[in-house]
Parts: structure tokens; C-alpha cells; sequence
């Protein structure tokens, strides 16, 4: 088990209770989610390997239980960097099959070492086209991880906790920024656009989100966000001869700023 170490653990992680036993842990990287059950607590995503000392003791604050289960939303470093600590006191690390995918392969540049964190449980199938799910009951608590499609990357997962009215959307949502679709990872617009109509279709109104990047918010930034995704989209298809540096010159910003 890894302790948190008083002297070095960085005190930049901030704690936001978004619903009963769910909580969004903000620190440097893409937005930790936790869940808290009656014996043990999930956590979605970690951030940096650096900053796992100060996220354990914002755990802390929160919950004695431990950390049963680690999820990760999709491979890039600023949600699985903590992962390489975590493995030693987690019973598992959950993610789709394209994370571990890459992550193998983003290894074998290092030193072995330097290796580890890399998911045990992993869901879906490595055709990203093919959707997914993974249903985890834990002691009066279920969580839902769906794989839709290719979007930010080839392995985005969804993490939601019915009971609780709320939904984990990693980096398939950014809130206050423009989104960032990781093309040489698989991601893409078209995905990225019928992953979030999709959500948006059957969220309840009173749901709230936790973005990979951002505030925690609810359906009306989503639907937000999505009506943007579709007047970019839209564009693009009606001037299919215009530059990328065009496009964006002559896209109308003022409905969205």
C-alpha cells in the first residue's frame, strides 16, 4: 500500500462533492472522479505520477475506505500517469482494450524500470466501432463504463453512477475550451460529435457531469457543447474548399463566446 508522504505531496488537488458518494478531485491534468461505496471507493483517472502522494491524501479527506478499482477514461498521461503507484494498492485497473494498447506500446520505449500501471481488466474490442459496456456492482453501488466509439481517442470510456445522477465523460467533453480530437490515437470530429448528441439524448435533466477538463456542470452545457460540435461540423461540410485557417476566420464565433 502506498502512504502519502507528508514532506512532498503537492497541495494542488481541491475536492468538490458532486453527489452524495461522488466526488471530482481537480488538480494539474483531466479531472479525477470518486466514488465512495459502503466498503470501498472507486477512482476515475489519476493524473501525474508526481502528484499521487497529494491525490491519496484528498482520498483521505474524503473516505477511509480503499481504493478498489481504478478506471481510466482513455490512455493519455494526464489521466493514467498516477497508475504506475496505484497498481500496488488497487485490485484492479479498468479501461478499454485500446488503452492498454497503447500504453504497451508507449512502454516499450522505456526503461523496464519505468514500466508498469497498465490496465488488468480491460473491455471492449480493438475495432473502436464496436460499442461496449462494463457494469461494476460494488456493495449497493453500480457503475456503468461505456465504450461508444472513436471520439477524443479510439479508447474513450464513459463513467456513470445511476443512483448518484452523475456521469464521468473524460475527454470526449471539455468545458470552456475548445476540444481537442487526438487523431494519431484514433480520435475523431465525426465521433467526437455522435458520442455527445448521443449522451445528450438520454441524460436526465437534473444529471451532473464531470468534464475531463473544466467545472463540473449539467445537461445544459452539454447540450451546449454539443450544438457547437454540430455548427463547427456543419461549416466545415459547407465550405469543403477553404483552408483550415479560412475556416476558422469566417466560422461566426459570437453565438459561442
Amino acid at each position: 500500500r502506498v502512504a502519502p508522504d507528508p514532506v512532498t505531496a503537492q497541495k494542488v488537488h481541491k475536492v468538490q462533492k458532486v453527489a452524495d458518494n461522488v466526488f471530482c478531485i481537480t488538480g494539474q491534468g483531466g479531472n479525477i472522479g470518486l466514488i465512495v461505496t459502503e466498503r470501498h471507493a472507486v477512482l476515475i483517472d489519476d493524473q501525474f505520477e508526481r502528484l499521487v502522494p497529494g491525490l491519496l491524501e484528498a482520498v483521505k479527506s474524503v473516505t477511509d475506505k480503499p481504493i478498489k478499482y481504478l478506471i481510466n477514461t482513455h490512455f493519455h498521461g494526464d489521466h493514467t500517469g498516477g497508475n504506475v503507484v496505484l497498481e500496488k494498492q488497487v485490485l484492479a485497473i479498468v479501461a478499454h482494450t485500446n488503452v492498454r494498447k497503447r500504453m504497451l506500446t508507449a512502454q516499450a520505449k522505456l526503461e523496464p524500470a519505468k514500466r508498469g500501471g497498465l490496465p488488468e481488466l480491460a473491455l471492449g474490442e480493438e475495432d473502436p466501432l464496436i460499442k461496449a459496456r462494463l457494469d461494476i456492482h460494488l456493495s449497493g453501488t453500480d457503475i456503468h463504463l461505456v465504450h461508444y466509439g472513436p471520439g477524443h481517442t479510439d479508447g474513450d470510456i464513459l463513467v456513470g453512477v445511476p443512483s448518484a445522477l452523475v456521469i464521468h465523460m473524460g475527454d470526449t467533453f471539455f468545458l470552456g475550451m475548445l476540444p481537442f480530437i487526438d487523431t494519431e490515437a484514433g480520435g475523431t470530429f465525426e465521433g467526437l460529435v455522435a458520442q455527445i448528441s448521443l449522451v445528450a439524448t438520454w441524460l436526465p435533466d437534473t444529471a451532473k457531469i464531470i468534464p475531463g477538463h473544466g467545472p463540473v456542470c449539467g445537461k445544459k452545457e452539454l447540450v451546449h457543447y454539443r450544438d457547437f460540435l454540430i455548427a463547427v461540423q456543419g461549416h466545415a461540410k459547407a465550405n469543403p474548399t477553404k483552408s483550415p485557417k479560412e475556416l476558422a476566420e469566417s466560422f461566426d464565433k459570437a453565438p459561442w463566446e
